[in-house]
This record gives structure tokens, C-alpha cells and sequence, in this order.
């Protein structure tokens, strides 16, 4: 049910929708997590998870896209590139862009009044926040550049390294009108081959610390030879890899599941059966490339 009110000046009105855009946004950041694994338990498994565990990327979207719907009484549209969805949200004065998996701190707000030869820029900071070397913030950040003449919308994520010392393009997508998803969630023939595809190559749980607002991933390479406890790994804030049995696993795991309220076992155990179902359905000859172990 929308809670913005149809009585009132247009400014309040767009006030109210800006802040729930901000509330919706923040929400699926830090309690619907980036989740490779949920899906393949809905559609090769038993069914879908607790909301608590998330979801892919698309279903982010949906999640994010659903609630702008539901609580502004606005449509959305959810835009393809490749096995990406993002949400955009027409309004007055431009349009609107929510893409929780870029971890943008903010919706991405473009007006058609800032354009210059009819592009519109804009640089916005996103999750994690890092340091450089001297202590100082790297924030990640999201680059958008919306073209009005054919209506498209460039993201680029970038993310500061701290092994190269500056930031890298980690993310890129271009989001057309001309390919559009106009049913959420599609059909299940639709959604199965692409959480086959090749590119595919891990499952993991990524998550957004509420409190810390630390990043901490939890990962099973689906390349391993066996599907095993031993073969987790573990990205902290900073990028950093920590394998199964250290401490630095064992610090990254605590973030993971406290983020979820539950244990860690809960979360391995949740990854592996994951990567078994994937294994189970995957095509014979289904290559997958080995996943990078470096510290970013």
C-alpha cells in the first residue's frame, strides 16, 4: 500500500518519494544480502530460503523494485543487461536508479536539468568503504551516465584496491530500453539456464554488516575438485582473502552470519548444498573458470 498521499504540492510529493526510494535502498543493503546460492535452492532445491539469507543480484532488484512499487504506488521497470537486473524509476524531473548489488549508498538520482550535450553524469560513493595505505578513506563508488537522445543508462563500479593502490572498474553495465524484464520473477525455463552459465563460477553470501557497515563475504569456488568445508574462503572490508581454518576466516564468517542471525556452520552448510545442486544440474562439460584467490 502506497504511503505517499496524492493530496499536496508536487515538491512534498517528491520529497515522500525520495525518502522511501532512500529507506527501500538502505533496507535490502543491509538485511536482503547478495546471495548466489538462494536461487539455486528455489529452482534445483526444496524451495526458496528465509528472506534473511537474500538473494542473486536480480532478485535484489526485485526485492528493491517491489518494495519502491508497493510503499510509493509507482511503477518500475527492470532493465537487462546480460544476467544483470536493475531498477529504474521514472519521476518529474529524470529518472532513478536502484541497483543494491553496486552497493551505491544512495539511489542514483539523475535530472534531465544537469544534463550537458545531452548526457547526464553523475559520481556517487558505494560500499565498501576502505583504507589506503596512510589510513585515509577509499570509498568505492558508482560512475552513471545516462544519454537522453536514446534513453541509456552506463554503471560502472569501481572499488579502491589496496594491492594496486587505486581504484579499479570492478562492475560495468548498460542498461537499454529495449531489453526489459515486464515479469517478476520470470519463468522458472527462464531463470535455470542462467544460473547454469559458465561465468557462474563460485557461490557466495555477501553481506553488509548493519551495524559496521563492513563488507565480509563467505565463497565456495564451484571450479574445487571437492565441495568441501576446506575449499571456503573468506573477503573482508578490505578485500582481503582468508581461507578456511585461519583467523581471518573465522572473523569474516563471524560478520557473515551475525548479519544473517545465524551460526556460521549454518552458512557453510547453506553454500555447500548450493554448490552440490548446481553441480547436480550443471550440463556434462560445463567449464567454469578458477576462482581468484588474491587479495584485491
Amino acid at each position: 500500500m502506497s504511503v505517499i498521499s496524492a493530496e499536496g504540492s508536487a515538491a512534498t510529493v517528491e520529497r515522500s518519494l525520495r525518502g522511501i526510494e532512500d529507506l527501500v535502498l538502505d533496507e535490502v543493503l543491509v538485511s536482503f544480502p547478495y546471495n548466489s546460492g538462494s536461487q539455486l535452492h528455489e529452482y534445483f532445491g526444496t524451495g526458496r530460503v528465509p528472506r534473511a539469507f537474500g538473494g542473486s543480484c536480480v532478485w535484489q532488484s526485485f526485492e528493491t523494485g517491489c518494495l519502491v512499487s508497493d510503499m510509493a504506488g509507482r511503477s518500475v521497470t527492470y532493465r537487462i543487461d546480460g544476467r544483470h537486473v536493475a531498477v529504474v524509476h521514472r519521476h518529474a524531473d529524470g529518472i532513478t536508479v536502484l541497483d543494491p548489488y553496486l552497493l551505491h549508498v544512495h539511489p542514483l538520482r539523475l535530472d534531465r536539468a544537469d544534463a550537458r550535450a545531452g548526457v547526464v553524469d553523475l559520481a556517487a560513493d558505494a560500499y565498501p568503504y576502505r583504507a589506503r595505505a596512510d589510513g585515509s578513506p577509499a570509498p568505492s563508488g558508482v560512475r552513471v551516465r545516462w544519454r537522453l537522445d536514446d534513453d541509456s543508462i552506463r554503471l560502472n563500479y569501481l572499488r579502491f584496491s589496496p594491492r594496486r593502490g587505486h581504484n579499479v572498474i570492478s562492475r560495468s553495465f548498460l542498461l537499454r530500453t529495449d531489453r526489459l524484464l515486464t515479469t517478476v520473477p520470470p519463468a522458472p525455463d527462464w531463470i535455470r539456464p542462467r544460473l547454469l552459465h559458465p561465468e557462474q563460477h563460485s557461490v557466495s553470501v555477501r553481506v553488509l554488516h548493519p551495524t559496521s557497515r563492513r563488507l565480509a563475504e563467505l565463497v565456495l569456488p564451484l571450479a574445487a575438485p571437492d565441495l568441501t568445508t576446506n575449499q571456503l574462503i573468506s573477503k573482508n572490508n578490505q578485500g582481503e582473502v582468508s581461507r578456511h581454518g585461519t583467523a581471518g576466516f573465522g572473523r569474516d564468517s563471524e560478520l557473515v552470519a551475525d548479519a544473517i542471525s545465524v551460526h556460521p556452520t549454518d552458512v557453510y552448510e547453506f553454500l555447500l548444498e548450493a554448490a552440490a545442486l548446481h553441480r547436480a544440474a550443471a550440463p556434462a562439460g560445463l567449464e567454469l573458470a578458477d576462482y581468484c584467490l588474491e587479495d584485491e
